[in-house]
């Protein structure tokens, strides 16, 4: 049959349909294109904020544990004196304790103003500082003995940290005498009151 022969306007409306259906089709192919490419997006985003939100859980718990581990610690030192203001009338309350119970012939004491402390080693601090405190000792010893029983009565009972920076001691003459209130070495002692506070806090004493 040829093209001349076709009755166009029996065809015509099939046509139309043809073209509306081919244009719905199309327009149907390309919406679902759309929303495909937009729930694609969606769900990317989605899996994004789900990632964000895990990590910051994961990060809340890792916190929340490193707290429940090293609180308990962090609340010793404190209580030990170590962290927080220093506390200069205990260390001189236990100082002289300790010089009345090893009754020491002579005890003379200086200490002096707090003071950012100066590692000789790379010390890192982050949020926190190191300070300290120069306290020196001028000692009327009967023996050797008695330094050793001094320091070790503060370590053991004094709120906070020290490190002994130097210490001389030299006899008082040959003869050794037995008298409890006439030395018979002198000593010379330097030590450092150590306190950790944050970077932030007043450095006042307590």
């Amino acid at each position: 049959m040829k093209l001349a022969e076709i009755d166009w306007s029996v065809l015509r409306g099939a046509l139309i349909l043809l073209v509306v259906a081919l244009l719905v089709s199309g327009g149907l192919f390309y919406g679902s294109s759309y929303v495909h490419d937009q729930v694609e997006r969606e769900n990317r985003s989605e899996q994004l904020n789900l990632t964000r939100v895990r990590s910051e859980y994961q990060t809340i718990d890792d916190e929340q544990r490193i707290i429940e581990t090293y609180l308990p610690q962090y609340r010793t030192l404190e209580e030990r004196g170590i962290i927080g203001s220093e506390r200069r009338l205990d260390w001189v309350e236990t100082l002289r304790a300790a010089a009345a119970k090893i009754r020491l012939p002579s005890l003379r004491y200086e200490l002096f103003p707090q003071g950012e402390y100066r590692a000789e080693f790379p010390l890192p601090q982050g949020a926190y500082k190191v300070y300290e405190s120069t306290m020196r000792l001028d000692l009327g010893l009967l023996h050797e003995g008695d330094l050793v029983a001094l320091l070790a009565e503060l370590n053991r009972n004094s709120e906070g940290l020290f490190t002994v920076s130097s210490c001389s001691i030299r006899r008082n003459g040959e003869q050794v005498r037995f008298e409890p209130n006439v030395p018979n070495i002198s000593a010379s002692c330097e030590l450092r009151w150590l306190t950790v506070r944050g970077a932030d806090e007043d450095g006042a004493a307590s």
